[in-house]
């Protein structure tokens, strides 16, 4: 952290304690901005992409109005829009495809941890966390749509810390 010769002034009349505290509170503050600087990039790239959306879902209503298009092809572009690609209305869903996207999302979100906290937790711990995770969104309670899943393990582990060993956490 930079200081300028007028900060450095000051800070050199402080004691070696203050500047000690003083110093960590500038620290929490540089991390703090880039954290906000970071939910406003966020921020921005998701109003972006709502900003395209709605001109698209415009585009398909405008060509409705014009008649270039009847109003199942508008509804089914605005469908393929909002929910990604649409089956043919005699494709029923394969059942069998389901667990595979399940276990898919539970690899990703589990493998995804374990690099990032460098495989420090049981499997079980992950796995855990994935079912209370999964049960949250069939509640309502959570959407996955934007989650910091991180964050959500970490809030999940610091609930459940009678369960982590010790080398766990310190890990």
């Amino acid at each position: 952290m930079e200081l300028s010769a007028q900060q450095q002034q000051r800070m050199d009349k402080l004691s070696n304690d203050d500047q000690l505290k003083l110093k960590a509170i500038m620290q929490m503050m540089a991390k703090e901005k880039d954290a906000i600087e970071k939910d406003a990039r966020k921020a921005k790239g998701m109003m972006e992409d709502q900003s395209s959306i709605t001109k698209e879902i415009g585009f398909h209503i405008n060509a409705y109005k014009d008649g270039t298009i009847d109003v199942d092809d508008m509804i089914q572009a605005i469908e393929e829009i909002i929910y990604g690609r649409v089956k043919a209305p005699g494709d029923r869903f394969n059942e069998q495809e389901m667990p595979k996207m399940v276990n898919s999302l539970k690899n990703l979100i589990i493998n995804s941890l374990k690099q990032m906290h460098q495989g420090a937790y049981r499997d079980d711990i992950y796995d855990s966390f994935y079912t209370e995770l999964m049960q949250n969104v069939d509640a309502g309670r959570v959407e996955l749509d934007g989650l910091d899943i991180e964050d959500e393990f970490d809030n999940f582990i610091s609930v459940n810390r009678d369960n982590v060993s010790l080398q766990e956490m310190l890990d």
